[in-house]
């Protein structure tokens, strides 16, 4: 076992290959002075390389929303840094910043959010449509991220016309659709079955693997979160540890499930493989 005790530094050597770096994120809430604060973050850091698949898990009250909002540029940090592909969202005013947010990153969430007065089609490329992208461009797009998806046969039909697992990968192939930087997903299973749930996590995986996807997951669920390749574990605002997935996808949710157990214990130590 490693103890973990204290927030392990990520290696300088992962950072200039990053996609997304976040370093000593703290965020407080409130004015000290000025009635009760909270703080929310207390120097997290994160490294994310081009083409990453990294899960972050944490008990209720660990920091993860916050940290996935700051990700998302929707808020600030009080202090530390984020920054995608190299940029500092923190520094660009509101216009930028919404363009910025639309063109480099994708969101994934738990409750699809896709239209109901549009078809499948029209939900996914949206974000196209937005960047008046020429038709062929888009169709082409379309017809690559659909097939691997497996929702190439149901486009024409609208969201509720669709089962949930199907809702969910369109909304998948929406957030990726304009080539971002990076996906930001936020629960994406929770309001699917376990069969469903499998698919979509598959689906996801496959995009990682085959097409250099690189994804931020954000979850409560070790069975989605074993198929990321690396698993940072978050506590009171702090990096609790790490575990990278090993070749047999089974042992890897295995060794999640005892870490969420030791965190949810009071434990300071992170059980890796073969421990």
């Amino acid at each position: 076992m490693n103890d973990l005790t204290q927030a392990q530094p990520i290696e300088a050597a992962h950072s200039a290959e990053s996609v997304l770096s976040v370093q000593n994120l703290v965020k407080v809430y409130g004015e000290p002075g000025h009635g009760a604060t909270h703080t929310a973050l207390d120097g997290f850091s994160l490294q994310v390389p081009a083409g990453g698949f990294v899960g972050v898990m944490g008990p209720s009250g660990s920091g993860k929303t916050t940290l996935l909002n700051i990700m998302a540029t929707i808020d600030r940090p009080t202090s530390g840094s984020v920054r995608l592909a190299g940029v500092d969202p923190s520094t660009m005013e509101n216009g930028e910043l919404a363009l910025f947010r639309r063109r480099r990153l994708g969101f994934v969430f738990q409750d699809f959010n896709l239209l109901d007065s549009l078809s499948l089609r029209e939900n996914i490329l949206l974000p196209l449509v937005l960047d008046r992208v020429p038709v062929r461009r888009m169709q082409q797009r379309l017809a690559q991220i659909t097939e691997t998806l497996g929702i190439s046969a149901i486009l024409d039909r609208r969201p509720f016309e669709v089962s949930g697992g199907q809702q969910q990968r369109a909304a998948i192939a929406r957030s990726i659709i304009h080539e971002p930087d990076l996906i930001l997903a936020d629960e994406l299973t929770g309001n699917l079955d376990s069969t469903a749930g499998h698919d979509v996590m598959t689906a996801l995986s496959d995009l990682n693997r085959e097409h250099g996807v690189t994804v931020v997951m954000v979850t409560h669920d070790p069975f989605a979160a074993s198929f990321c390749n690396r698993i940072t574990f978050i506590r009171d605002g702090k990096t609790w540890g790490e575990l990278h997935q090993s070749a047999n996808r089974q042992a890897f949710m295995q060794q999640i499930l005892d870490n969420l157990s030791l965190m949810s214990g009071g434990g300071h130590e992170l059980r890796a493989a073969g421990a």
